[in-house]
């Protein structure tokens, strides 16, 4: 194909279209995090603890962002939401265990060493 045929070719003028308004998405989104940035360090500082709800957002949040990344650099073909489903979190399991664990008490586990020791 020459350069005449890909200047003709409708493909390649989405793409372009496509590449620009997911650039000016992702450049708010760059606000958002940093907004989101801002208030879990506000949170951690008052309260030592941080929001659980913004933890999922920031997760899928960030996810977002990079498959907007990868299809502005051609690394993929598959096109961001809304054209795709806004990609699930993952940090609920996790952070769940962080917080299962931070809660057990010491006597918790001297019983629960105990019990493991009997079992042997």
């Amino acid at each position: 194909m020459d350069i005449k045929e890909n200047a003709k070719n409708i493909d390649v003028w989405t793409r372009g279209l496509f590449i620009l308004i997911y650039g000016v998405i992702f450049y708010f989104l760059f606000a958002l995090i940093w907004l989101v940035v801002i208030f879990q360090f506000l949170m951690k500082l008052i309260t030592t603890e941080l929001n659980e709800q913004l933890l999922d957002f920031s997760d899928s949040l960030n996810k977002y962002v990079s498959q907007i990344l990868l299809y502005i650099t051609f690394k993929s073909e598959e096109r961001p939401f809304p054209f795709s489903p806004w990609p699930g979190s993952e940090t609920k399991k996790s952070t769940r265990k962080k917080i299962s664990k931070k809660k057990t008490t010491k006597k918790e586990t001297i019983d629960s060493n105990e019990s493991d020791e009997e079992n042997k």
